[in-house]
């Protein structure tokens, strides 16, 4: 009797297989292959992949986005599948940056496998997450010199990146045999339902004006998420032990519960002051770098993290995958470190001298390149690239520690000559905020209801460590008091002295 258990490869999506693989042994002369209906999906956040296998051992992947219960719409997903693929084409034929082969997409359903894809060759070597581990894992340390080697050649890779100039800021598409650039469909334009965001240019852009925007709309009018400006969420590198890490990120669900912190009128104008707060840094920082050629701007990786960069045993970088987001920037922010493991984890001052002696490097071997003045001027943009990294991260909503992020670009950019205590007071009692407070207060929840929230969530042992819910707020002026891992751990060493005496 027949099983009606559908195979695992269409865990995410229902498709054509016998299609697939006759299509691609027609764009390999004919060469027979074959797609294991039994092999589970590999997935991302927005993407999954199978991989097919030709009879020579040649082996392709389709890759294609996720469509139920997905972050992004469908017409999104497809503008950003269009973009990827005509990047990692035009990257691939414009420069020697090991990138998947494209060997066909389709931006839509409407074809004869039956779903929008990139069928495209598979990425040689192994993903250098398999080596670098995350501080919370319990893999060994990849040596600091195998880890200097990955980033010397990130930074040549970044190098070639300066070199793919245009003349927009936004994202590429391929259009009758020309790659123009279009709408910016970059993370901070994207992510976290900005897409939704009425009022915010899309661009193409021709400056770098824009590119706050949509933080500054974000703050006003949409979730926060995980976000409060002054609680930064637990760092497992702040603390001794896992157990006292989880009970640091138990005591911050528990500070962020009472009065629903992350949402709240407070939480919101301070992330709008903040943002309002990069229309003046961003022109004093820029103030401050060598001068570029701000009509031309560099196509930049949006996520060179340690799932998207292949090695081989020597670590030498044999490809780099998944261009989604991949915008043409602003130069100072592509002249950057990458974060690894992943983007929200800072380099050490070792790794960032090795990425820069790889981008020196690559300048010297590049004997095309005769612009004295630009290399000058791009040597010392990744000398400061750390501005630019704080930047990215804090635009893109890609931290725990956001407060963190605004601090040191303001330390940064300012010095000790403004104080960013006093600024944000002074913005908060100005009366066009006060009269922006008033009306994002009105989305505040009801006293009632917070109080039965509280209740909820607070029972049995617990409820004895917070005072019950009023409504005299802690920010009565608009001074910041901010917690952070020296406010945790002191509760925790009390609770534990606490609990001796009893």
């Amino acid at each position: 009797m027949p099983s009606d258990k559908r195979p695992p490869i269409f865990l995410y999506a229902k498709f054509d297989v016998q299609a697939l693989c006759r299509t691609a042994s027609s764009l390999r002369q004919d060469i027979a292959c074959t797609c294991n209906p039994d092999q589970h999906p590999a997935s991302g956040s927005f993407n999954w992949a199978v991989f097919l296998t030709f009879e020579d051992g040649v082996q392709w992947v389709l890759r294609s986005p996720h469509t139920n219960g997905a972050e992004l719409s469908m017409e999104l997903s497809s503008k950003l599948l269009e973009s990827e693929a005509a990047t990692m084409k035009y990257v691939q034929q414009n420069s020697d940056i090991p990138v998947p082969t494209v060997h066909l997409y389709r931006a839509n359903a409407e074809n004869e496998i039956g779903i929008p894809f990139i069928l495209m060759s598979k990425a040689s070597g192994w993903p250098l997450e398999k080596a670098w581990k995350n501080p919370e894992s319990d893999k060994p340390v990849l040596a600091a010199s195998l880890k200097a080697k990955v980033l010397r050649q990130l930074g040549e890779t970044t190098y070639k990146l300066s070199q793919l100039r245009f003349s927009r800021i936004g994202s590429l598409f391929e259009r009758d045999g020309l790659v123009p650039v279009e709408e910016c469909l970059s993370r901070g334009h994207i992510l976290h339902d900005r897409y939704s965001l009425e009022g915010v240019a899309r661009g193409p852009f021709i400056s770098e004006e824009h590119y706050i925007e949509p933080t500054c709309k974000h703050a006003e009018v949409l979730q926060l998420s995980h976000h409060c400006f002054t609680a930064p969420i637990p760092s497992r590198e702040d603390y001794e032990s896992h157990d006292q890490y989880l009970e640091a990120c138990d005591l911050w669900n528990d500070f962020v519960t009472v009065g629903k912190k992350l949402d709240s009128s407070d939480n919101r104008l301070d992330y709008i002051v903040a943002a309002h707060a990069l229309r003046e840094l961003i022109p004093a920082w820029r103030s401050q770098l060598p001068n570029t050629d701000s009509h031309l701007f560099p196509l930049c990786h949006a996520d060179l993290s340690v799932n998207n960069i292949y090695v081989d045993d020597d670590f030498n970088i044999t490809c780099i995958i998944d261009w989604a987001f991949s915008t043409t920037v602003p130069e100072a922010l592509l002249l950057t470190p990458p974060g690894l493991p992943q983007s929200r984890y800072e380099l050490d001052k070792s790794l960032r001298l090795a990425f820069q002696d790889g981008f020196e490097t690559a300048i010297i071997g590049d004997t095309c390149d005769q612009r004295t003045e630009s290399i000058k001027a791009a040597l010392e943009l990744v000398k400061e690239g750390r501005c630019s990294w704080l930047l990215t991260r804090f635009l893109n909503f890609d931290s725990i520690d956001d407060h963190g992020l605004f601090t040191a670009l303001w330390e940064h950019t300012y010095g000790h000559s403004k104080d960013i205590g006093s600024y944000f007071a002074e913005r908060r009692s100005s009366p066009s905020y006060i009269e922006l407070y008033n009306d994002v207060r009105l989305e505040d929840q009801p006293l009632e209801k917070l109080k039965k929230a509280e209740s909820n969530y607070f029972r049995d042992d617990w409820g004895c460590q917070y005072t019950p819910f009023h409504q005299q707020r802690l920010r009565k002026t608009g001074e910041l008091f901010v917690t952070d891992s020296k406010l945790w751990k002191w509760i925790l060493e009390f609770k534990k002295d606490w609990g001796n005496i009893s």
